[in-house]
């Protein structure tokens, strides 16, 4: 069985979404638009440095370099994709508020669970 990665194409993806060119995008992660180029093509696979940068960046895993759109298979609830998919689109102030409160949401649920084991 062959195995392909095609790291040029899920950044190339993931440039594209954002709507970048190379050289706004160079400027934004600090890596020279000629290597971002180059990786896009598949001449030159990215530094573990450079493909750290550029997920931090694109605020995705680093699976997602190697894996694309098939990472998000792992999840069961389409409807969450869906949601977390539009709250990928907005500002970071309000992504790191919509974080904070899944994050709290999701502390709540473990506290409520602890009381029932508790109170039984």
């Amino acid at each position: 069985m062959t195995f392909m990665i095609n790291i040029g194409d899920n950044l190339k993806t993931l440039r594209k979404v954002k709507g970048l060119s190379f050289r706004k995008l160079a400027v934004q992660v600090r890596i020279s638009h000629t290597n971002l180029a180059d990786y896009e093509k598949n001449k030159i696979t990215p530094s573990l440095e450079n493909a750290l940068k550029l997920c931090k960046f694109y605020h995705v895993p680093v699976e997602y370099l190697i894996i694309g759109d098939k990472s998000k298979l792992t999840y069961n609830d389409f409807e969450l994709i869906e949601i977390f998919h539009e709250v990928d689109k907005i500002e970071d102030d309000y992504r790191n508020l919509i974080k904070k409160y899944i994050r709290k949401i999701l502390r709540n649920r473990k506290v409520k669970k602890n009381l029932i084991k508790e109170t039984e």
